[in-house]
């Protein structure tokens, strides 16, 4: 079974299908090109919540967050 990498990189796109990913593990770039990979725990209307590595709950704004990709399995 092989695995597709999905990325999201409009704007738009990103606020209306992040929902979508809650509780998978997903990779964010941030507009400074910071690179976070985490498993997606919550969205709001503003920011999501990204459980991180070392079990840190950390969230982010929409507005900061430049793309969104993850793998999926086809």
């Amino acid at each position: 079974m092989g695995t597709r990498q999905l990325r999201l990189s409009d704007p738009d796109q990103i606020k209306s299908r992040i929902r979508n990913c809650l509780g998978k593990k997903i990779s964010i770039v941030l507009a400074d090109n910071v690179v976070v990979f985490g498993v997606l725990k919550d969205v709001s209307s503003t920011e999501i919540l990204l459980l991180n590595m070392r079990l840190k709950k950390i969230s982010y704004p929409l507005t900061k967050i430049a793309e969104v990709y993850l793998d999926t399995k086809v």
